[in-house]
């Protein structure tokens, strides 16, 4: 009897006890004081991987990948996870924005507004994989050119190996790459293309793969594209959720072309 109380007291216990914190999904944030800066020569790229939404393990590598694609171009980088870095005075010193796996509503009123006055006088902006997700506010949705998103694959089908059509082999981001491309990653849907001022770069071939009708979307399943805001370079590229996307040459290749394109140094569009 003593026993069965005991067992009984310690599995309310644990019932009442509250759920791990899940990294995956950190508590939302708001920063208020901005980064102490290192000295910066242009081109500089500010990398940017705060997750007010969903955190990808693959971030860790992601962030230093990058670091390394900028170096080896002898540009400056500086790394962050405070939002707070989008202010007026610190913007100013960097050419390209990169959202490396970053998620979700991750600034105040003020670091809105900043980071939006940078765009429109002409910035470069490269979002990556998770920059594609449905955490970010409508006007970041408007600035990466597409429609709503609708999700993903998940269980076992959420990783699947599909062949990428690859539409324009001139862009810096993509010459590199074969006109039919063999890739694995988590696949995102939206509820509609790329918007028609939206030069498309990749689809994905979806015959073969395992998707639910939601997330089929056709010939406009587009991956891969760049617009114009105005005078500002807008990259998106839904690839890189998995930690090997970030040691693969091919994929690295396409990130250095979507920055080097973006900062101004290599291609055309939005002059």
């Amino acid at each position: 009897m003593i026993a069965a109380k005991l067992a009984a007291a310690l599995l309310l216990a644990l019932q009442a006890a509250p759920a791990a914190p899940d990294p995956r999904r950190p508590a939302p944030t708001l920063d208020t004081v901005p980064p102490a800066l290192p000295a910066l020569a242009h081109p500089a790229v500010l990398i940017v991987s705060k997750t007010n939404g969903y955190r990808h393990d693959s971030i860790a590598e992601a962030v230093p990948a990058i670091e390394r694609l900028v170096a080896e171009r002898g540009w400056s980088s500086f790394a962050t996870e405070n939002a707070a870095v989008f202010n007026p005075e610190q913007l100013a010193k960097f050419d390209v924005i990169v959202f490396a796996n970053a998620s979700g509503d991750i600034y105040t009123p003020d670091q809105r507004a900043a980071f939006r006055a940078w765009i429109a006088k002409g910035g470069g902006f490269v979002g990556l994989h998770s920059a594609g997700d449905g955490s970010h506010p409508g006007w970041f949705v408007t600035l990466r050119g597409n429609g709503n998103f609708v999700g993903h694959p998940g269980g076992a089908d959420q990783f699947q190996s599909a062949d990428i059509l690859v539409a324009d082999r001139d862009h810096p981001a993509t010459r590199g790459l074969p006109a039919r491309w063999r890739w694995t990653d988590e696949y995102y849907s939206w509820d509609a293309p790329p918007a028609a001022d939206a030069h498309i770069l990749a689809r994905l071939d979806e015959s073969g793969m395992r998707l639910e009708p939601r997330l089929r979307m056709g010939a406009d399943h587009a991956l891969i594209w760049w617009r114009c805001e105005g005078r500002a370079r807008i990259f998106f590229s839904a690839l890189g959720h998995q930690a090997a996307a970030w040691s693969d040459p091919a994929h690295l290749k396409l990130v250095d072309g979507a920055i080097g394109w973006a900062a101004r140094r290599e291609g055309s569009g939005c002059d």
